[in-house]
């Protein structure tokens, strides 16, 4: 089973790349993880954590839901959204209500959400900004990520591949060094209980095809949230 799922990865690698003298730019890519995931504790099952303290644990890389690779000189994180945790940074208030809750996660049903951020190893200065030639090419590169980007995303799901369907990509202008893109695909049943690897091929910073994959024992071992 692990040899036919690196060879479905190595053909949707082959697939998405532009052209053969990239495939030996992604062989030689130095990726390497930012944090070492903790053993998967089914005791968490049973916590109850206040607004603050569940997004402090999702967030946290050591519990596998938040993805961070470094390339070079720059950094990509993923961080998968359960629905508890998008309502949590939708409102931003220490106490949520039981049908805020229930009324919210209805409307999210359906799909499965991530983040992708991007930003300098250094944290200095706007990514799209990196390595500019002229403001011909930043323009451009504007113009990738807010309309063009997306086709460049695909999640795999099990055994499928699914396309990216809900696609946002958020200016920094300058006011924050990370760049973030809110990423939303069908949310299959049948796979629920299975591993995601999200697939992100790098056009603009010529880093290849990125590979961010979710264990499914640490999607399903989650604290419950505290709400009123």
């Amino acid at each position: 089973m692990k040899q036919f799922k690196k060879f479905i990865y190595f053909i949707l690698g082959y697939l998405l790349l532009p052209g053969c003298g990239q495939s030996n730019a992604v062989q030689k890519e130095t990726i390497t993880e930012e944090v070492k995931e903790a053993p998967v504790s089914e005791e968490i099952r049973k916590e109850i954590m206040p607004v603050t303290n569940y997004i402090n644990w999702i967030q946290n890389p050591e519990n596998g839901l938040t993805k961070i690779k470094t390339i070079d000189d720059l950094k990509f994180m993923v961080q998968y959204k359960p629905y508890e945790y998008i309502v949590c940074m939708e409102e931003q208030s220490g106490n949520i209500s039981d049908r805020l809750m229930e009324c919210r996660m209805k409307e999210l049903e359906g799909m499965q959400y991530y983040d992708l951020k991007m930003q300098m190893k250094n944290n200095q200065g706007e990514i799209l900004k990196a390595g500019l030639q002229s403001a011909e090419q930043y323009e451009k590169r504007v113009n990738y990520f807010s309309f063009h980007m997306q086709q460049d995303i695909q999640l795999v799901d099990g055994t499928d591949t699914l396309p990216c369907v809900m696609y946002h990509f958020e200016r920094a202008y300058d006011v924050t060094p990370v760049c973030t893109v809110l990423l939303g695909f069908k949310k299959i049943p049948a796979n629920a209980f299975k591993p995601k690897t999200l697939l992100v091929y790098d056009r603009t910073f010529n880093k290849g095809l990125l590979k961010f994959t979710f264990k499914e024992n640490r999607m399903q071992t989650l604290p419950k949230l505290l709400t009123l």
